[in-house]
């Protein structure tokens, strides 16, 4: 918003200078509107820079973050193998240490709100998921109506949050903002959508999504789901397939396969 009126208010300055100078209010009108669009384009141009620099020394920190935590949990592997619930639940609290580290660090782009306001929007959205990791689900629904949805986990989370607060809303939102996606985007968000309306007993809706989905992806995960609900198998439907992304959602729990130990006989 600043930049607009700075913007504005150099052209205007610009334009009445050299209407006034030249005696002519077509030139005057052209030239504020040059200087309007050259001053936009060079706060654009300074933002952009500053913004990218926050956001490279986030990343950073996100890397080495990341880095951190494959030692840490490649060391519990070693020193207790076997042990998934373990395993588990060191992930779930390094994850959570991480995502409040990163909350904190979103504040470094309040300097830049003033200027751009579709980057509060961005960044409420980028909060709004780190606040569903962590479980924070009071936060998620306050920021969620101001948050840039565009993307298929953001619109994944609302369509879960939909579906715990028994929004109903939740089909003219899927229409009309979920639907557009192809290939594995389109593929995992109609699926989670197949899935809630399976467990809100409707299955010809899970149908319908997953057909209109299969038009614009072939993911296996999606052929093999619409297929079991086509033969009436519907106790099979698993989202399983999308592994870390469908399980980051909450809706079911990863459970490990049990290990078979094979029985070879007693040994003498």
């Amino acid at each position: 918003m600043l930049s607009i009126l700075i913007a504005a208010a150099i052209g205007a300055g610009i334009g009445s200078a050299v209407g006034v100078d030249l005696q002519s209010l077509p030139w005057g009108i052209t030239c504020g509107i040059a200087g309007y669009v050259i001053t936009q384009i060079i706060i654009s141009l300074i933002l952009r820079k500053k913004i990218n620099a926050v956001q490279a020394g986030i990343q950073a920190e996100m890397n080495a973050d990341r880095e951190r935590i494959n030692r840490q949990l490649t060391t519990f592997q070693q020193r207790q193998p076997g042990n998934m619930n373990g395993l588990k639940q060191l992930a779930d609290r390094l994850q959570g240490e991480v995502s409040r580290k990163l909350l904190a660090a979103t504040d470094r782009f309040k300097v830049f709100y003033p200027w751009s306001p579709m980057l509060y929007k961005q960044i409420n959205a980028m909060k709004m998921q780190l606040y569903f990791q962590v479980k924070d689900y009071e936060e998620v629904d306050r920021l969620l109506p101001k948050s840039m949805l565009l993307d298929p986990l953001s619109l994944s989370i609302k369509l879960v949050r939909m579906y715990k607060n028994e929004d109903a809303e939740l089909d003219k939102f899927y229409n009309k903002k979920c639907t557009k996606f192809k290939n594995d985007q389109g593929a995992f968000i109609a699926c989670v959508y197949a899935w809630i309306k399976l467990k809100q007993q409707n299955t010809q809706a899970a149908v319908s999504a997953l057909q209109a989905a299969r038009k614009l992806s072939d993911h296996p995960v999606l052929v093999e789901n619409l297929d079991k609900l086509l033969n009436d198998k519907k106790k099979d439907f698993s989202n399983a397939g999308f592994g870390e992304q469908w399980y980051a959602l909450g809706l079911e729990e990863f459970k490990p396969k049990a290990v078979r130990r094979r029985n070879n006989g007693p040994m003498y």
